[in-house]
């Protein structure tokens, strides 16, 4: 079992130049990749999806990525480049006979021009990027993977509480017809003592109660879903869904019990199972 929320980072250097991808996954009902990349990288987000969008089966991806180079140290002016340029540009004020020497301002602007024109965008190293790509999904897996042990262990200590609860239920079903048979038996008794015990009327009256209060149905259904979630949580792959609904279908029946069942003794126990229930439904969340 793995959890949709994590993170992972890698970094691979290769002369010089440092590369460095992280991804951090958060809660979704689908799988969604989101890349956050700087302009010098905006072309490689082909390749790191598919490197990173395998690893996913559900939860929303932020991927970001960096490039720095190790030649932060270097002048950010050329000096030489400055020096040329003013003479050239002296030369031609002297062959125009234009009067006083360059400015500054007219300096930089022919500087960023001419640096724009001779300046080539460095190349990406696809290989230390993807290198990089791998050990961040790495990164993430072995998070996301020790956060999903702890979500199964959670996920069955409520699920043997939530089992526990309807367990009692079964164990209190057949005494709420009986109850039902005795409370309307004494009721009867004091309007009319001579009340026939196999009375017509009284048979078809607990009949129609006892179709009407009959959970034996629901906590069949129960569980099974029990058996299908606790092989679920046993499962190899992302099933984060089936859990889910499967929590959805064991609230529902829990609902049905609880307006069906006319004992106070079920009705407690239902909402003690409906808590359990709610807290597993959250867990459940975070599942991929």
């Amino acid at each position: 079992m793995k959890s949709m929320t994590g993170f992972g980072r890698g970094e691979c250097i290769n002369r010089g130049t440092r590369y460095a991808v992280e991804i951090g996954t958060v809660n979704r009902r689908n799988a969604e990749l989101v890349f956050n990349l700087p302009r010098e990288l905006a072309g490689q987000e082909n390749i790191l999806r598919e490197i990173i969008a395998p690893s996913l089966a559900r939860g929303r991806a932020t991927v970001t990525a960096s490039v720095s180079s190790g030649q932060e140290s270097r002048p950010l002016l050329d000096m030489a480049l400055f020096r040329r340029l003013h003479r050239e540009i002296s030369a031609v004020q002297r062959d125009l006979k234009i009067s006083g020497p360059p400015t500054l301002s007219d300096l930089v602007r022919l500087y960023a021009a001419t640096s724009r024109e001779t300046s080539s965008a460095p190349q990406t190293d696809t290989v230390a990027l993807t290198k990089a790509a791998r050990l961040a999904v790495r990164s993430l897996e072995t998070m996301r993977t020790k956060e999903g042990t702890h979500l199964a262990r959670e996920l069955r200590r409520l699920l043997a509480s939530f089992a526990a609860e309807i367990s009692a239920i079964r164990r209190a079903a057949p005494a709420v017809a009986a109850k039902h048979h005795e409370a309307m038996r004494a009721r009867l008794d004091a309007l009319d003592p001579s009340f026939a015990a196999d009375d017509e009327r009284l048979a078809r009256e607990l009949a129609l109660f006892a179709d009407r209060s009959d959970i034996t149905e629901e906590l069949s259904r129960l569980e099974s879903h029990l058996k299908q979630f606790g092989a679920g949580l046993a499962a190899k792959d992302a099933n984060g869904r089936t859990l889910d609904f499967l929590a959805q279908e064991m609230f529902r029946e829990c609902n049905t019990i609880g307006a069906k069942a006319n004992s106070a003794e079920v009705t407690r126990r239902v909402i003690n199972a409906k808590t359990e229930l709610e807290r597993l439904r959250e867990q459940v969340q975070n599942v991929e």
